[in-house]
């Protein structure tokens, strides 16, 4: 796997959320119908959370001390439970510079990286699962909503 080739669907995703979630205004921001239980601003504190705990993932790898951490999918739903409710009163640009500075530990590790990664690499695994594939799910979820708001 090329780092770079990663690096860029990496970003284009990063930067497509950004650009949706910087769409809104505050009223849709609130307003609940991303899923069943969120709104656009539940949706970036969860993003904001994932990326946090990516980037810890990233520092223990490049510490030695990685290890693939499976939660379960209720531990998941608590935690995400927690998050939202924690983060409901935090205002949207504190949520959005988080999820930034937490992104920019993980392209900083990239960016250390060879580039030809092992598929397999925990650097590798962390960016796809975390960075593309969650969040690409997410952002489909989000372009989806605002599609429906809008033609409303």
């Amino acid at each position: 796997m090329h780092t770079s080739v990663l690096a860029r669907e990496e970003l284009r995703i990063f930067e497509e959320l950004i650009s949706r979630f910087d769409s809104l205004s505050e009223v849709e921001m609130r307003a609940v119908g991303v899923t069943r239980e969120w709104s656009a601003k539940d949706l970036l504190a969860h993003l904001a959370y994932s990326e946090r705990a990516a980037a810890e993932q990233v520092r223990g790898f490049e510490a030695g001390r990685w290890s693939a951490k499976k939660r379960t999918r209720t531990q998941m739903e608590h935690i995400n439970r927690e998050v939202v409710s924690a983060n409901r009163a935090t205002p949207r640009h504190l949520l959005r510079e988080e999820l930034i500075l937490a992104r920019s530990e993980i392209v900083a590790a990239m960016k250390r990286a060879p580039e030809e990664l092992e598929e397999r690499s925990p650097l590798a695994r962390i960016v796809y699962s975390q960075c593309v594939r969650h969040r690409g799910h997410h952002l489909e979820q989000l372009h989806a909503w605002i599609t429906r708001i809008r033609k409303s």
